[in-house]
């Protein structure tokens, strides 16, 4: 293969390293053996499972991947899809996790080599490799597509490289969607693609997927591409592994190329490699009949009734044939060299044949004949040749006298057959195709009460999230939608045999904050702080820590949440409630936090909670108000850091610390009078002000509900309790300070 051709493309403007786990590495329930290869895909590892003693592939992402949220999320779905395709031709995914902040994948491990190796070594000097291994291989691919492509799954990146063969010679394929998925990353992540024409290019209007030389041409031009782009990849691999070419420009064709190779093989590389995808083959399963319909002898062959030439003179020439082949197909003469060009230039089927089939006769002319009325894909039969039917709806071909039988077959129609041409005067007829009639499909994956709309049938879809619609066989296009989700619109098709078709809808992303508006015009600013992980807590080695910190651990955040921009002011807390318990009230300045404010009249009956929830259900916003448990606060707190303070900085001084100076309101080498109006400071990570200093807000502690703890510091206290970790265990009766505030949290009511 090309080396600079036959990588996968996108746009990693940094390298991958090759160093992301050691030989002897445990991960998971994996020991790690030695290097397997590596790709755009990360790093693939021969591993060993610690408890079966049993190999597997192990395949790394990069570390870089891992950090991007999104990507993760989108990881795991397509991972969790992938995983369900169960087939003998498609190399299984076992497992996937995370490890060492690197996403992984767990598979079969295919001791027998690619597909690209086995042709290296199986080729003759020069060409291909023997038809019928060839046919095989094809086959077995061709089935493992079939499974793939009617659970959903589309490949988009199907070359020699991605098929690996078992030592017993049987192929499976394997990189289904997840090459897709990191490119798709890459490409967002750095800005721009990698183009094989003009470098790097910084265009962010479409991206390209996949490897230039088994790239479809909508895929090439950034256009949508769907299962007949998996189609297309094959007919470049089925014309280079019997050839030893890859056809680019105007290619010859392989029965050309390959001495006594079967024409049919020529029918099926051009009707996979058709420009339009409506003229390829619809589905892996149509590509398959059409593969099993080749044999490995050519056909065609004249025969004479072996008589004497006595026997001839005296009764007559008693002389006949079997029909010839057609002519061979030139795409290009002998004598002009093919054009290398970036796009493919094999036409579609039916622009293969220069004329329509001709039946060789010996007796009057043969007539031109026209079928109609048959839909685009359709293929026609006629004395063993199969032609496919083009958008026009319309089969020309050259009949000898008398009727003719052909025979039709057509995606979501019953197969006829029948003679035609009966009557010298016929020149055309439509042929009576029936539609196959409709059955129910059941479609997997959706919200509860999602709506699926086909053509003018429409479904809700149950609390399971199953949709069934009855339908007849062929290609559907479908629309789902569903409050909080993306609008799914997709293309499918649909077989006689097809029970069930998974899909998947992605959900939207919670708004980046929340206004909720007071009574008195004023508002209260919630930001979104999504799920995750961090490590609550102290380490032992950390500067400052205090005997009331807990422990450093890794917790775990399952659900997003809202968290107050600010700390609650003094305007915002008598809105509420009516009051202002501040000492600072005086200063007349009420964009100050509130303080003095004790636990219960926070979460007593009628207290600060019932006012906030009030207002939530008078505004019909589908929140509840709440304090946060001390685990929500310092996550929120530490927004993604590990560090004493929350910007990345540690404790320098405990009494003025230029690390807290911008970060926080603090004790600062002498008295402070009261505490600072809120966002005056730089907030952290996630845009929230005073998490550190100011007043020490009221939080659920990590032990009880109703063991409080004030979290973050205050202005009456030095550095070392404003740090991320800094707590003090209170008790609900604990009468309030002027150093007591507070912040409020927001819960999605729904899921």
């Amino acid at each position: 293969m090309d080396p600079a051709s036959d990588k996968t493309v996108f746009a990693p403007r940094a390298g991958i390293k090759s160093d992301l786990f050691q030989a002897g590495d445990v991960v998971g329930q994996y020991s790690v053996k030695k290097v397997l290869g590596q790709g755009g895909m990360g790093v693939v590892y021969l591993v060993e499972h610690t408890a079966l003693k049993k190999q597997f592939a192990l395949k790394a992402l990069p570390a870089v991947l891992a950090q991007e949220k999104s990507f993760v999320e989108r990881f795991k779905r397509e991972a969790t899809t992938i995983a369900k395709l169960k087939h003998a031709h498609i190399v299984n995914v076992t497992d996937f996790g995370e490890s060492q902040g690197k996403l992984y994948l767990v598979l079969e491990y295919i001791d027998g080599g690619s597909f690209e190796e086995w042709f290296e070594k199986n080729r003759q000097p020069g060409g291909g490799a023997p038809p019928a291994e060839v046919q095989r291989l094809m086959d077995q691919i061709l089935q493992g597509l079939q499974h793939a492509h009617e659970a959903g799954v589309i490949h988009r990146d199907l070359k020699p490289a991605n098929v690996l063969l078992e030592k017993s010679g049987e192929a499976k394929i394997s990189d289904f969607g997840l090459a897709r998925a990191v490119a798709d990353e890459e490409y967002r992540r750095t800005g721009g693609t990698a183009s094989p024409f003009t470098g790097d290019s910084v265009t962010t209007t479409g991206m390209m997927v996949g490897t230039i030389d088994f790239m479809s041409p909508e895929a090439r031009n950034m256009r949508p591409s769907d299962l007949r782009s998996d189609i297309y990849a094959l007919g470049v691999i089925t014309y280079y592994v019997l050839t030893g070419r890859k056809p680019h420009g105007m290619a010859q064709l392989a029965s050309r190329l390959v001495p006594g190779l079967d024409q049919r093989w020529d029918k099926f590389i051009g009707t996979c490699l058709a420009e339009d995808p409506a003229q390829r083959y619809q589905t892996a399963a149509a590509a398959l009949t059409a593969l099993r319909q080749i044999q490995q002898k050519s056909g065609g062959r004249r025969w004479l009734l072996p008589v004497g030439l006595a026997a001839l003179a005296a009764i007559g020439v008693a002389v006949w044939q079997w029909p010839r082949p057609a002519p061979p197909i030139v795409v290009a003469p002998e004598s002009q060299p093919a054009v290398e060009a970036p796009a493919l230039q094999l036409p579609a089927v039916e622009k293969l044949l220069p004329e329509p089939l001709a039946a060789k006769t010996t007796g009057p002319a043969n007539r031109r004949f026209v079928l109609t009325g048959l839909p685009p894909g359709a293929v026609v039969t006629y004395r063993e040749r199969n032609l496919s039917v083009g958008t026009t709806g319309r089969m020309p071909l050259d009949l000898p006298p008398g009727p003719q039988l052909v025979r039709v077959t057509a995606p979501g129609h019953v197969d006829w057959a029948g003679e035609v041409g009966g009557s010298e005067n016929e020149t055309e007829a439509t042929v009576p195709l029936v539609l196959l009639p409709p059955h129910p499909v059941r479609f997997t994956g959706l919200p509860a009460m999602a709506r699926l709309k086909i053509g003018e049938r429409t479904a809700t879809a149950d609390g399971s999230g199953a949709a069934v619609i009855e339908l007849r066989p062929g290609r559907v296009t479908l629309t789902a939608s569903a409050p909080k989700y993306q609008t799914l619109e997709l293309g499918v098709d649909v077989l006689a045999t097809t029970e069930s078709i998974p899909l998947e809808m992605i959900r939207l992303p919670p708004p980046a904050s929340v206004l909720v508006k007071l009574p008195d015009g004023g508002e209260l600013k919630f930001k979104w702080v999504p799920p995750g992980e961090f490590f609550l807590g102290s380490p032992p080695d950390e500067r400052g820590r205090q005997r009331t910190d807990l422990t450093q651990a890794k917790r775990d955040i399952p659900k997003g949440f809202y968290v107050a921009e600010t700390e609650m002011t003094q305007r915002q807390h008598r809105t509420l409630t009516g009051k202002n318990p501040s000492t600072s009230r005086a200063l007349g300045d009420e964009t100050r936090p509130v303080e003095q404010v004790a636990w219960r009249d926070l979460v007593g009956t009628g207290g600060v909670l019932d006012k906030a929830n009030e207002v939530l259900r008078k505004l019909g916003l589908p929140y509840k108000a709440d304090l946060p448990t001390e685990v929500e606060w310092e996550y929120a707190c530490r927004a993604g850091t590990e560090t004493g303070f929350n910007d990345g900085s540690q404790l320098t001084s405990e009494r003025d610390d230029p690390a807290l100076n911008a970060l926080a309101f603090y004790l600062r080498g002498g008295a402070q009078d009261a505490p600072s109006p809120v966002a005056r400071f730089k907030p952290n990570g996630w845009g929230l002000y005073d998490m550190l200093g100011n007043v020490g807000e009221w939080a659920h502690g990590v032990r009880s509900a109703r063991e409080p703890v004030l979290r973050g510091g205050s202005w009456k206290v030095g550095p070392v309790h404003c740090r991320s970790a800094s707590r003090i265990e209170l008790t609900p009766e604990t009468r309030p300070t002027d150093a007591m505030g507070y912040r409020l949290v927001l819960r999605p009511t729904e899921d």
